[in-house]
């Protein structure tokens, strides 16, 4: 027999719109740069689409990413590659 695992999935997205594209390669770059993107954070994927960007917080972390701290460190490592970049959040 098979058991039936009950399991809640929590998925956090963010979408941001930016003034100018921006890279994936560089953002990365970025990111690694700046250790409190990935410090005792979940792993998340950014989807570069253009100027949108999406971003995927890794369901299987029982721990939320409070939305402004997110924003900060994303704002944080655009702002390194073009400091004239604005967001807009989705």
């Amino acid at each position: 027999m098979f058991a039936v695992i009950n399991e809640v999935i929590s998925m956090q997205r963010f979408v941001a719109e930016l003034s100018t594209g921006i890279h994936k390669v560089k953002f990365e770059g970025s990111g690694r740069s700046n250790g409190s993107l990935h410090d005792k954070q979940p792993e998340v994927e950014f989807t570069f689409d253009g100027r949108r960007v999406s971003a995927v917080v890794d369901s299987d972390s029982s721990e939320r990413w409070p939305s402004a701290s997110f924003y900060r460190s994303f704002s944080a490592a655009i702002r390194r590659i073009d400091r004239a970049c604005n967001i807009r959040w989705l």
